[in-house]
């Protein structure tokens, strides 16, 4: 568990600083339902390394539900942008299917939420068996 702590800060960095760095405040005038759910995301994951940290008894499902929320908030985006890319049709203006790096870093993201979900999940039930 220890890395997914580690992992838990990291992410709170990219949901948090990372989306303010690559889309700027302003786009919440564009799109305000992605930024509250990347920045919902980070501070979910915040709480839940704090309060894991803390030692406090529910810190371990509060971790595995801050993963589930990551997980489920990170498939749609990375889903959505690789269907583009696979069809080669844009669906959205700021998501253009050729910009494969954003398909490969959105996988990533997803597939460390995934991991660090089931791996947080496993804690909790082994701790309740």
């Amino acid at each position: 568990m220890r890395i997914v702590y580690y992992l838990t800060w990291l992410m709170v960095a990219v949901f948090l600083i990372g989306e303010t760095a690559r889309r700027g405040v302003g786009y919440f005038s564009i799109n305000a339902t992605t930024m509250i759910e990347d920045y919902l995301c980070g501070l979910l994951l915040l709480t839940a390394a704090l309060v894991w940290r803390s030692g406090a008894i529910w810190g371990p499902t509060l971790m595995a539900s801050a993963w589930a929320y990551a997980t489920g908030g990170m498939f749609v985006p990375f889903a959505a942008h690789l269907e583009a890319w696979i069809r080669q049709e844009t669906f959205r203006a700021d998501h253009p299917h050729e910009d494969v790096n954003s398909v490969i870093l959105k996988g990533v993201i997803w597939a460390i939420c995934l991991v660090c979900f089931l791996v947080s999940m496993r804690n909790v039930v082994s701790k309740t068996q």
